[in-house]
């Protein structure tokens, strides 16, 4: 068996890895900031740039939308990446990163973060969350 092959015992760490990686990565570095950022308006009335860009994108009630995709992209981060309701997870996580790479592109900003993010959620929506997951644990997802 060649070292190659052998690799591929890994698959299900690997698996592991790219979700929780992702979901990490998503949650604290995206969704953070617009979970305080809707924190503050919510509770402080200060003003949450967000849901304006919500609102340029033609969305009803943008202060709704935009509190769902905060959420989406914190909770659902968080989700994602421990594997709990992960295909639930991703499949907002991949409508969220939809509407964000359509948004990019619209206005000439960078779009390849959030199509990572998208192609990553999909391929979980439709692989599952894998072995090392809450999800499995729980009976909810066996693959």
């Amino acid at each position: 068996m060649t070292f190659l092959a052998r690799l591929s015992v890994l698959e299900h760490f690997g698996l592991f890895a790219l979700r929780a990686g992702s979901g990490l990565f998503l949650s604290f570095l995206h969704g953070w900031g617009k979970v305080t950022g809707l924190w503050a308006h919510v509770v402080h009335g200060e003003s949450w740039g967000f849901a304006d860009t919500v609102a340029s994108l033609g969305f009803p009630i943008p202060l709704l939308f935009a509190s769902i995709s905060a959420l989406t992209e914190f909770i659902g981060g968080l989700f994602f990446a421990a594997g709990l309701y992960t295909r639930y997870a991703a499949l907002f996580i991949s409508i969220n990163m939809g509407v964000a790479v359509y948004r990019h592109l619209i206005t000439d900003m960078r779009y390849e973060l959030a199509a990572l993010f998208l192609l990553i959620s999909f391929y979980i929506l439709i692989k599952g969350a894998g072995r090392y997951s809450i999800d499995r644990f729980l009976t909810i997802d066996r693959v």
